[in-house]
């Protein structure tokens, strides 16, 4: 009985090895009325680089950035944040006689990177030059403020966030109270009066803060014939230009040769690349031979293609990017877009999720987020509807590079219409934490795909 058993044992890890050793399935004895081959590859060079963005867009995103600290594996980094102010309404009238009380700047923050142990000194200025509601700002960007800051704010960095206020002139106060008399101000003539704030680290700061689009200058009066307090917001939202300025030094990293015209091969640096989308610092993937996929005989499909990325670690300042996405761009570094029909919103290139489709006209409604991975220590994407969209030529092949972002969807739908609204922008270079690749390798491709004559 037992020499039975062993004798079919044997039979059975015979004919796995077989199966195991086949790679299509009419070499195990069932060929299909029609050849399909059914084959499987993970030798598709992946070629990683770290390169420099031509153009990182911090305006009216969901956060501001103010602060400073020395990065050792970024680089030191020092952000402004320049802002124009909303009157609360849209308008600002008072009736009858008014006393001014006082006038202050509310900041709050939810993000911190860097050193969080000591307190930390920002100031508050006055622009001197008019916000353009029609540029879009970016990391690099400026606008001309007073030297003298109206305030300074100090703020404990915790990573639970906070706020801070500061008190302002009492000559500002009295000038915007002034602006409510008689038939009072709207928004227009407000912005002619008061440009907006620019808020400035001070030299010695150690963290960067992340203030959420939420900077209110409150100011306090009272009618004469009554003591109950009133008060009137102004407030950087969305709705009005407010941006990042990020300066960073990297001459004593691995990344001091960077620049826009020069980026460095995973060669250069250990065999790491690096991201860090606040500062345009980003990782670029290349697919050199994807198209050697043509040369097999017959069509080609892709059946399931993933996209693995090995991290390394981060920096000190702060944790891995929780979520990432890819946006394609061109020669240059500049991520590709199509401009939204009707509104002025950039469809930014992303790669989709596999159920969206690259042949309509809302084709870039479906952008793919992923998760850090922390067991496997992998960002992994599902690439197969956009190698799919290179075979058969609906797309060039084009470079991908990461976008770390802060929100699980970069799409709404409208409670009113149903249209669906491209919301990449908000979320999208508007963190420093950094991801480093590499472990030992720093990505790889994995494809199965099928072939017909």
């Amino acid at each position: 009985m037992n020499a039975v058993r062993l004798s079919l044992l044997a039979g059975m890890v015979a004919l796995v090895s077989v199966l195991v050793a086949c790679e299509e399935p009419k070499d195990i004895g069932l060929p299909p009325t029609t050849a399909i081959g059914v084959l499987y590859t993970d030798t598709l060079s992946v070629k990683t680089s770290t390169v420099l963005l031509d153009s990182v867009v911090t305006d009216r995103n969901s956060r501001l950035f103010v602060g400073q600290y020395n990065d050792p594996v970024f680089g030191k980094v020092s952000a402004k944040t320049f802002g124009q102010l909303y009157v609360s309404g849209g308008s600002f009238k008072t009736e009858g006689e008014i006393v001014y009380d006082s006038v202050r700047v509310l900041v709050g923050y939810s993000y911190v990177y860097g050193d969080t142990s000591k307190t930390q000194d920002i100031y508050v200025h006055r622009l001197t030059e008019d916000m353009d509601s029609t540029k879009r700002y970016t990391n690099t960007s400026s606008v001309a403020y007073a030297a003298t800051p109206l305030t300074k704010i100090t703020l404990k960095p915790t990573a639970a966030g906070g706020a801070g206020y500061g008190r302002l002139p009492d000559a500002l106060g009295r000038e915007l109270l002034e602006l409510s008399k008689g038939s009072g101000v709207v928004q227009a003539d407000f912005q002619k009066v008061f440009k907006g704030i620019a808020v400035v680290p001070d030299a010695a700061n150690t963290t960067v803060f992340g203030f959420s689009n939420n900077m209110f200058v409150e100011l306090y009066y009272h009618k004469a014939t009554d003591s109950t307090a009133l008060g009137i917001d102004f407030f950087t939202t969305a709705g009005k230009p407010s941006f990042s300025q990020i300066k960073i030094d990297r001459s004593a990293t691995k990344l001091a040769a960077l620049s826009l015209t020069n980026s460095l091969p995973a060669s250069a640096t250990g065999g790491e690349v690096f991201v860090q989308s606040a500062t345009g610092v980003t990782t670029r993937l290349n697919f050199p031979t994807l198209l050697n996929l043509k040369k097999e005989s017959g069509r080609i499909a892709i059946n399931r293609a993933e996209l693995n990325l090995f991290v390394k670690g981060s920096s000190p300042g702060g944790p891995i990017p929780p979520l990432m996405t890819l946006a394609q761009t061109d020669d240059n570094n500049r991520i590709l877009y199509s401009p939204e029909t009707g509104t002025a919103t950039r469809l930014l290139h992303l790669v989709q999720v596999q159920g969206g489709t690259f042949q309509t006209t809302n084709k870039w409604y479906y952008p793919q987020v992923v998760a850090y991975s922390s067991r496997p220590k992998t960002y992994t994407f599902d690439v197969t509807t956009y190698l799919q969209s290179i075979l058969i030529g609906v797309q060039a092949n084009n470079s991908l590079v990461l976008l770390p972002t802060t929100n699980t969807s970069l799409t709404t739908t409208s409670q009113t219409t149903g249209a669906t609204n491209f919301l990449a922008q908000p979320y999208i270079n508007n963190q420093l934490n950094g991801a480093i690749l590499n472990g030992p390798m720093n990505a790889k491709l994995v494809v199965f795909y099928t072939y017909t004559p």
